[in-house]
């Protein structure tokens, strides 16, 4: 959702796996790295706002937003390579997180519920039979 995007996120990382924690317990790495994402977002929206004391709050707040938008990115392209999309690269998905964080989380959300990850073995045999990915 729009105020808690790192449940999506973290949703995402138990599904896909891949980063940290997720390899001793799944369920671990959604927890830590959704409060995480979530208290990454929350920063910079609460120091952009604290602005009106100080502007150097604006820039930790820009700071936060930076962090947060990066691992989004970040994301978006290891759950591209888990599913075998090919259309992309890393700095579109700099963009996408930067510009549409929101919309990346849902897009990321609704690709790990409609399909399932897809091993190199499993694309290379579709491949040589002929089906469609």
């Amino acid at each position: 959702g729009f105020l808690a995007p790192g449940v999506g996120m973290g949703n995402v990382i138990k599904v896909v796996g891949g980063w940290p924690l997720h390899d001793w317990k799944p369920e671990a790495a959604r927890i830590f790295w959704g409060i995480t994402f979530q208290i990454m977002y929350l920063a910079s929206v609460i120091f952009v706002i604290m602005t009106v004391a100080l502007y150097q709050w604006c820039l930790v707040g820009l700071i936060f937003y930076i962090g947060f938008a990066t691992f989004l990115g970040l994301l978006r392209t290891h759950v591209r390579g888990a599913y075998k999309i090919e259309h992309g690269d890393l700095l579109t998905d700099l963009i996408c997180a930067f510009s549409l964080p929101m919309f990346t989380v849902a897009q990321l959300e609704e690709q790990v519920e409609k399909d399932s990850p897809k091993s190199k073995v499993e694309v290379e045999a579709k491949v040589e039979v002929g089906a469609e990915l």
